[in-house]
């Protein structure tokens, strides 16, 4: 989540000053080293456990990460980003029905209504 916040004010900052080289790289960072890399790869114990309320705590963060994460990407590919927003699991009721009407993740609401 500390990768997550770090990105979001990232990418807005880079966003803001037109620096789109950087804004990529840092995407580039996230999907691979944080959550592919290092996330994924560290809940697979979890959900393989016996544990449901572990599994689905780390599954929620995995989902919640991907979901800011692509609306984070969603201006530089648009077409992309709605189909796997599509896709996602989400709650019924607490995602917009597009990412082209979601709210965009700031540094200040980035974390509003997360499950508890």
């Amino acid at each position: 989540m500390t990768r997550l916040s770090g990105l979001v004010a990232s990418t807005n900052a880079k966003f803001d000053a037109y620096d789109l080289g950087y804004m990529t790289q840092g995407f580039y960072d996230f999907w691979l080293k944080d959550l592919a890399d290092f996330y994924i790869e560290a809940i697979k114990s979890v959900t393989k456990g016996e544990d449901a309320e572990a599994t689905k705590a780390a599954l929620n963060t995995l989902y919640f990460c991907i979901d800011q994460a692509l609306k984070l990407l969603h201006p530089t590919m648009p077409y992309l980003t709605e189909e796997l927003y599509q896709r996602l699991p989400h709650r019924k009721g607490t995602a917009s029905e597009s990412i082209m009407i979601a709210d965009y993740p700031t540094a200040g609401k980035t974390f509003e209504g997360v499950e508890d």
